[in-house]
């Protein structure tokens, strides 16, 4: 999930103590010189932590999913996703996502480094 600025994923790179709630789960479950692989499980109300990401990504959604996303630049937008959606996001991304939905969400994280 691209790169955090810190290990409690509370900053980026030149802005200090960002509110972040609980953390979101997540398990590295392949990492080589084409791709790394993420396994994410957020119970209502987890934060990814704020992060950048360094490459094009893909999020492959295990179950339904409401997130709420904060972008450094201060844009926050709500995204609601079905089981087995698969979405390609940008590379350069900085942001928090926290989870909105009532149930736990499951997804992948898939990033392309080449």
């Amino acid at each position: 999930m691209g790169e955090y600025y810190n290990d409690s994923r509370t900053a980026l790179e030149n802005i200090k103590d960002l509110p972040v709630g609980r953390l979101a789960s997540r398990q590295v479950i392949l990492d080589n010189e084409k791709s790394r692989i993420t396994y994410f499980e957020f119970e209502p109300g987890d934060h990814t932590g704020w992060h950048k990401h360094e490459y094009h990504y893909g999020a492959l959604y295990l179950t339904s999913a409401k997130l709420f996303h904060t972008r450094i630049d201060g844009t926050q937008f709500l995204s609601e996703h079905q089981a087995q959606e698969f979405k390609i996001h940008p590379i350069g991304t900085e942001h928090n996502v926290r989870s909105e939905s009532e149930h736990v969400i499951k997804m992948l994280e898939i990033e392309f480094k080449t």
